[in-house]
């Protein structure tokens, strides 16, 4: 037998092979990657995969507990393209959380698809994608996703078509956006145009663009698309021109394709040959480029969203950021190594369009919110704020989340705990930052984490899509990965300090703005506790919704209330009728129309104000003037139960009578999300019309009727 030292390849006898092998698993290694990098050369090298005695060996190791065999079984399968014995090996490695589990998702995902199990594959592919996040592992992911929708598209919550615009190639990045928006249940059909033609496709009303129909538009640009000079004399002038070339591309796209545009800034260059001078002086062309990116979120309307590639490019890192050899060549930009941070980045924004953005934060208790165990330590033995490192860590992200809260995120608790120990802290620990006061919901009890977590949802009346799960225990992480796929669960590392970090990467609660109505969702969640109070101490339903005193403001859709009414096209699924996603512009258009009716409702009730929680929009039928259809008919799920639906319905039917409505035809489009309001209209006095070929319900219903009234909620002026 003759081994190359180098390489760790042996050269001859199958049986000096297997020996090594053996070898190798035998010993106590504290690394099972490199264990199974070193067998993996001495298999391939050595041409043993093949010979029977081979998983043979590995399973006698694999029996010992010794995981860089379970995995070498799994693999040795692959090698040999057995893929019903491949498959069972890496259910497997997955089962035992063996080795890398973004690597063993993604084997399984290619297997899987070999096998013919598409939507199997995809729920693998979607698990690596949540927990790989190197641009090599990415792409290989986004590559096997390319070769799965050759044989079967995947199917998703949305599906959304995005259309990029870029000054560089986007070969590396498209698919990496694909990738990711699967992975957040999102179906994105893409269509590339040729680099450097953003002005061809935005000013030809016959480019492929437009032919692709897009929903969103992403315009990838970079610094070197400003063309500014080094330094300029005039540079209010410069700045003016780069942001009214901005201005006139989305005026140019909004008018000719109804969508949301998805802006990039510049990013400032670390090079300059002005070197300190291109920032400090006004006429540096770093200071021009951060003026620009400041008077390009002046200049945005709703419909175009802002990705600031400067913080991207800071966050990564200025100067990995840019790949000069690669850009020479390839026209490449970003880096390959920073893409995915980019794409995360790009992908949150569509989330957030989409309406598929989190909206609860859910908070693990002890060595999550703060050092120590409560139960054990006592509140005067857990590490929060200074002097501690640990707990000056463990406060940063109390703070975080507290800043969460306040612009609209939910925070809840889910620990393993007594009830009475868990609140104990923000009761009497002065370095809390969090109260008691500022979570929606708690569950402090020895029930497991899923089953709390559905409880959470249950109570706050979201889907479980709208949890992200925070907690140190990786045990705890991978039971709720394993029972709740639906819920986002960051891996955190064992070092609290990484915790804010961590979680901030996610982007998981991003939004395209603020409204008044995310300032107020913690009180609103918080008054429905007294509401359910009430509800308990009432002996039916009409007694509960006449104690409440409900009133509700009914107005058009006006300038003031036209960014929260794209807000809720956007995010609204349960009480949504027909899902339809209008841009800013497609609405504006409706408010103008004497052929379209729209109207809002406000709601509130003794224990507080709801804010903007309906939507109804109309038009009339082009070809039959007496008739009106409903276009988009939602509500907030916070006002679920309390007879709002049927006095929107009241309403409505007046308004399009007075508008010479003789009939009003009503649309339900199923979706995952939609099924609470799949008999609203035969329970409003609709008649089923139609059922299309894609599941696309019609109802009728005579202008004449009048529904049952709902006495319960007063209308007031606006």
């Amino acid at each position: 037998m003759q081994i190359d030292p180098v390489a760790g390849r042996i050269a001859g006898q199958p049986d000096g092979a297997l020996r090594q092998l053996d070898d190798l698993l035998g010993r106590k290694s504290s690394c099972d990657e490199c264990v199974i990098t070193e067998a993996l050369a001495v298999i391939e090298a050595s041409g043993v995969a093949d010979a029977p005695d081979t998983v043979s060996l590995l399973e006698r190791h694999s029996l010992k507990k010794n995981q860089a065999a379970t995995w070498l079984v799994a693999q040795v399968h692959d090698l040999r393209g057995d893929t019903q014995a491949a498959l069972a090996a890496w259910d497997r490695v997955v089962s035992e959380q063996v080795g890398n589990p973004a690597e063993a998702h993604l084997a399984r995902a290619r297997v899987r698809g070999a096998t013919g199990q598409l939507a199997a594959a995809y729920d693998d592919l979607r698990r690596a994608a949540t927990l790989g996040s190197n641009y090599r592992f990415l792409s290989r992911a986004a590559m096997l996703l390319r070769r799965l929708q050759k044989k079967e598209k995947p199917t998703g919550s949305r599906t959304v078509r995005v259309a990029v615009l870029s000054s560089t190639t986007t070969d590396l990045l498209v698919p990496l956006l694909e990738l990711l928006c699967l992975r957040d249940g999102i179906v994105a059909e893409c269509y590339c145009a040729p680099f450097g033609n953003i002005q061809q496709e935005a000013f030809n009303q016959d480019s492929g663009m437009y032919r692709f129909a897009p929903d969103i538009v992403l315009v990838a640009t970079n610094w070197r698309d400003a063309h500014l000079p080094e330094f300029s004399s005039n540079p209010s002038d410069e700045v003016e021109r780069v942001v009214s070339g901005a201005r006139s591309l989305w005026t140019t796209i909004l008018a000719n394709r109804p969508c949301h545009i998805i802006q990039h800034n510049c990013d400032v260059p670390p090079f300059s040959g002005y070197g300190n001078l291109t920032l400090s002086q006004p006429g540096g062309r770093g200071a021009m480029l951060r003026d620009v990116n400041r008077e390009l979120l002046l200049a945005a309307p709703s419909s175009v969203s802002i990705l600031d590639l400067d913080f991207v490019s800071s966050l990564f890192g200025k100067l990995q950021w840019h790949d000069a050899p690669y850009w020479h060549t390839a026209k490449q930009t970003p880096a390959a190594s920073a893409l995915p941070l980019l794409v995360e980045h790009q992908a949150a924004l569509i989330r957030a369009k989409v309406g598929l953005g989190r909206k609860v934060l859910v908070l693990d208790l002890d060595n999550t919110l703060w050092g120590g165990v409560v139960g054990e330590d006592g509140v005067e033995g857990i590490q929060v704020g200074p002097p501690s490192a640990v707990g000056e860590a463990h406060l940063e992200l109390q703070r975080y989340a507290l800043a969460l809260k306040e612009r609209g995120v939910l925070l809840a608790i889910c620990s393993k705990n007594n009830e009475e120990d868990a609140l104990q802290p923000f009761r009497r620990h002065d370095a809390m930052a969090l109260k008691v006061e500022d979570f929606a919901a708690i569950k402090a009890n020895w029930l497991d984490k899923p089953a709390n977590l559905r409880a959470i949802a249950a109570e706050l009346n979201l889907g479980m899509d709208s949890l992200v799960f925070l907690d140190d225990n990786p045990i705890e992480r991978a039971a709720v990965r394993a029972a709740l796929p639906e819920v986002a669960v960051p891996e955190l590392g064992a070092d609290p300090s990484t915790f804010v970090g961590t979680l901030d990467a996610g982007r998981y609660f991003d939004a395209l703005g603020l409204f008044a109505e995310d300032l107020e969702r913690h009180a609103s969640y918080r008054a429905n506790a007294a509401r359910a109070y009430l509800q308990e101490s009432c002996t039916s339903l009409e007694e509960f919704l006449r104690s409440a005193q409900m009133e509700s403001q009914v107005a058009p859709v006006t300038d003031g209330t036209l960014g929260r009414v794209v807000q809720l096209l956007g995010k609204t699924n349960q009480f949504n009728l027909t899902s339809r996603r209008h841009s800013e512009e497609r609405v504006r258009r409706m408010m103008s129309s004497a052929d379209a009716w729209t109207c809002t409702f406000k709601l509130r009730d003794k224990f507080g104000d709801y804010g903007l929680i309906g939507v109804l929009l109309a038009e009339r039928v082009p070809s039959e003037p007496d008739v009106w259809e409903i276009d988009t008919w939602l509500m907030s799920c916070r006002v679920l139960g309390r007879g709002m639906e049927r006095f929107m319905a009241q309403e409505m039917i007046e308004a399009l009578r007075l508008r010479g409505a003789r009939r009003i035809r009503g649309v339900y489009v199923p979706t995952v999300k939609n099924s609470v309001v799949a008999e609203l209209y035969p329970q409003l006095g609709f008649v089923r019309a139609s059922v299309t070929a894609g599941g696309e319900v019609r109802f009728l219903l005579d202008a004449s009727h009048e529904p049952e009234l709902s006495h319960c909620i007063a209308r007031v002026a606006d």
